[in-house]
């Protein structure tokens, strides 16, 4: 961070560099997005991880069940306010929540775990993303007739 300031040329504020630091469909990152592709993104992604978490538990409680619902009105309701703050802000959490899913899915790989030197649990499985596919098109995918 300290870094980044000495590296600002004298006489341009950081307001004016993000006003023209921006890219794609958002040249201006203190500007709102008025597309909305980045406060949907924030909300889908979010919903995504929740949804990952959801579908890992078998028997949950009714606790469990009243918190993941609530998470996940917390992620719907991040899109309108994430569509009222400056462009940067809304990019980073959009940054944050990819890291967040990203990590979620490596860790579920039981390669990394085993060269990262992550003990197994009882819960992991040989083929967690296959598992996650299959849990995913059962919940969402297949209607019951």
């Amino acid at each position: 961070f300290l870094f980044c300031l000495s590296t600002v040329p004298a006489g341009i504020s950081v307001q004016e560099q993000l006003a023209a630091g921006g890219s794609l469909w958002f040249p201006d990152l203190t500007a709102v997005d008025s597309t909305w592709i980045l406060p949907v993104s924030v909300g889908v992604v979010n919903l995504l991880i929740v949804e990952i978490f959801a579908l890992q538990k078998i028997g949950t409680s009714r606790f469990q069940v009243y918190v993941t619902n609530f998470v996940r009105a917390v992620s719907v309701l991040m899109i309108p306010v994430a569509a009222t703050v400056p462009s940067a802000l809304v990019l980073y959490w959009l940054c944050s929540s990819l890291m967040g899913l990203s990590q979620n899915l490596l860790l579920r790989s039981p390669a990394f775990r085993q060269l990262c030197r992550i003990p197994p649990s009882k819960s992991d499985s040989d083929t967690p993303y296959r598992d996650l596919s299959a849990a995913f098109c059962a919940k969402f995918l297949s209607r019951k007739r």
